[in-house]
């Protein structure tokens, strides 16, 4: 694996990032002609450096991150991602509101490691220099920069100072790459994710992205898909610190020429992932910390600006505790994006004040995602808290267990689980394992799904409600058949979750098979029978002629409860009585015909289209003399029973059995 880091550059404007970069690298990352000419960075800059790290080369990949307040927002774009962080302050200025602001988003991002680098030290004597590293030592303490070096460059004595400073970034370098290896070796086992923070078209090589890559690994040929959207690219070409290369493993800078894309189809702020990494969602569990300097509290439903990748969107944000956010606390919320985003499980992001906002432009928090395709959840609700809590602290195996817990009756597929966890895929199948084993998760069909046990109980104690429900309403069926059951649990469910379920009712004695349905061991159903006064209602109002335009719906259930007495449980086994006995046949609920003068409908429509090929809903209508309400449940019938099959424009065919069948009776 190649040895890399990634350094963003932070710290006010004009306090020389700039400058320090061209020096170290000697690449001007103020491309624009605005940058030039105003003197500022507008845009993202990066800057390649090859160093010898302990007698071997290190590629670091500089990120020149813009100083000026109104374009924090690219300097966030630039952060994520990083392996560490140069906090430039200059000597002759100190402390400046923007390199305050820079750090904390630094922090919030995760970033563990850096160094101070005071610039222009040629600006100021020695008394000024050590105040303003005072200033520096108080402005990091209790940060992750508390104790980092405090180097020192002047870009109008280079002679002087950079050899000096090459050398400490070198002996730095080995240090963070130390720190950063175990995680870089996970990373690199998840698919690839790489966030977009430039896209342009090069003459002669197409369309080119670049961005930090987050995780995984790639080779030249490999399909890509962008997010958000449903496109996918092939990668034509690599480049790595300028080189160009056949593979990559994240995470690190990358730049990506992709097959037959336009720069707009693969825009800054979309995301470049493997096939099926990512989920695109709206809804998002997350932890975040509030800045300590904020003068009032998060409100229980706060709208943000959020920070995610290299993009940003409007949301909601909800304390999931149902209390206000307090300056310097964490908590668990809820944030309710206003367009979907892809977004993978542990990406950290930063909240800023919207525009609805009067601190609107202010950074005020950051945090983690936990769960990127949450359900909706209660305020205070003590069961999420805890499960969030564990997703948050827990290794791997709790980790796996919470998420479980949080997806409830529905439960999770290995799959789903690597889309919603930070986790490599052994991690997860090894995590699953070993929770399949103590008890803590329960596996359901092939391919097989995990549920918590609380939500295999809870399942459990559905489909016993729903069978009882059965033998109180319909004392004379024997049972419940699988798929109403199905259908009364969730239709969600995937009908092997629910024979594996009713298979471990039965094999505890809490159901028994009937048939093809599910029964209680004590059930005997009860041979109820209707009136004949019902049956005598319905032959009434079904008419003796052979028209199929009968009462269907309420029209039939009020006039057969009016000449009878009776109400709809009677009539309804009236019709179940009359169709078991083969005098009627149930088109749909509420839709009951003689079968005698079904099958001569059905007689006369094979009769009128048996030498066509194929026939329109109007020639059927004209044959059979329905309206639409009569007329569609009655073609429907026909595919149901096989007998027609309808194509993608509408019309309908015999099915090749069903009209040999038919020729071979006339």
């Amino acid at each position: 694996m190649e040895r890399a880091l990634t350094i963003g550059v932070a710290g006010h404007v004009d306090h020389g990032k700039t400058t320090l970069v061209r020096q170290l690298t000697g690449v001007e990352t103020d491309r624009l002609g605005e940058e030039k000419r105003r003197g500022i960075s507008i845009e993202l800059g990066f800057a390649p450096l090859t160093l010898d790290v302990l007698g071997q080369p290190v590629r670091i990949g500089f990120v020149d991150m813009p100083g000026h307040e109104r374009f924090v927002r690219r300097m966030i774009s630039g952060a994520a991602g990083i392996d560490a962080v140069l906090l430039v302050v200059a000597a002759d200025e100190g402390v400046m509101p923007q390199g305050r602001e820079h750090l904390a988003i630094c922090e919030l991002l995760g970033v563990q490691q850096g160094a101070i680098v005071l610039t222009k030290v040629d600006m100021a004597d020695e008394l000024l220099t050590e105040l303003v590293a005072e200033d520096v030592q108080d402005l990091v303490t209790d940060t992750a920069l508390d104790g980092a070096p405090i180097l020192q460059f002047s870009a109008m004595e280079p002679d002087r100072w950079l050899p000096q400073l090459k050398t400490q970034l070198g002996e730095l370098a080995a240090g963070w790459l130390s720190a950063r290896q175990a995680q870089r070796s996970s990373r690199a086992m998840m698919p690839f994710r790489l966030p977009i923070d430039r896209s342009f078209v090069l003459p002669g090589r197409g369309t080119i992205v670049t961005g930090t890559a987050a995780a995984g690994q790639i080779e030249t040929g490999m399909s890509l898909a962008v997010h958000p959207g449903s496109l996918r690219f092939r990668v034509r070409g690599l480049q790595r610190h300028g080189a160009d290369v056949t593979s990559f493993v994240a995470p690190g800078r990358v730049a990506l020429d992709l097959a037959g894309a336009t720069a707009e189809e693969v825009p800054v702020g979309a995301v470049l992932a493997a096939d099926g990494a990512l989920l695109e969602t709206d809804r998002i569990d997350a932890k975040i910390t509030t800045l300590t300097h904020l003068k009032r509290p998060l409100k229980l439903r706060q709208r943000a600006l959020v920070h995610l990748g290299t993009t940003h969107v409007e949301a909601a944000i909800t304390q999931l505790s149902g209390e206000p956010l307090l300056p310097g606390e964490t908590a668990f919320v809820q944030l309710h994006l206003d367009r979907p985003l892809a977004v993978a499980g542990g990406e950290r992001f930063i909240v800023r004040s919207s525009s609805v906002d009067p601190r609107h432009g202010q950074t005020i928090a950051g945090g983690q995602v936990l769960h990127p395709a949450p359900a909706r959840h209660r305020l205070g609700d003590a069961r999420v808290l805890t499960e969030l809590d564990r997703l948050s602290t827990g290794d791997g195996e709790t980790r796996v267990a919470a998420m479980v817990a949080l997806a409830r009756d529905r439960g999770l597929n290995e799959a789903e689980l690597a889309q919603h966890l930070d986790l490599p895929a052994a991690a997860i199948a090894k995590a699953v394992k070993s929770n399949l084993a103590r008890g803590r998760l329960r596996r359901f069909g092939k391919p097989p799904r995990y549920l918590s046990p609380l939500a295999v109980e809870s399942l459990e104690q559905r489909a016993q409600a729903a069978v009882d429900r059965s033998h109180t309403q319909m004392p004379d069926r024997p049972g419940l058949d699988e798929a109403e059951l199905t259908r009364q649990i969730g239709q969600w469910l995937d009908p092997q979750m629910t024979g594996a379920l009713v298979a471990t009712l039965i094999k505890r004695g809490v159901l028994v098979r009937v048939g093809k349905d599910v029964a209680r061991p004590d059930f005997k159903p009860k041979r109820l029978t209707a009136r004949k006064e019902v049956h005598e209602a319905i032959t009434a109002v079904l008419g003796h002629a052979d028209d199929l335009a009968v009462p269907i719906g309420n029209a039939f259930m009020t006039e057969v409860s009016a000449r009878s007495g009776s109400d709809a449980d009677e009539i309804a086994l009236a019709v179940r009585e009359g169709v078991a006995s083969g005098q009627l046949v149930q088109i749909r609920a509420g839709f009951v015909l003689p079968s005698a003068r079904l099958n001569s409908a059905i007689e006369s429509v094979f009769q009128a289209f048996s030498q066509q090929e194929r026939f329109t809903t109007g020639e059927l209508k004209e044959v059979l003399g329905l309206s639409r309400k009569h007329l569609i449940p009655v073609a429907e019938y026909l595919d149901g029973q096989r007998l027609t099959v309808r194509d993608p424009d509408g019309n309908r065919r015999f099915r090749a059995k069903a009209l040999q069948a038919w020729l071979a009776r006339n």
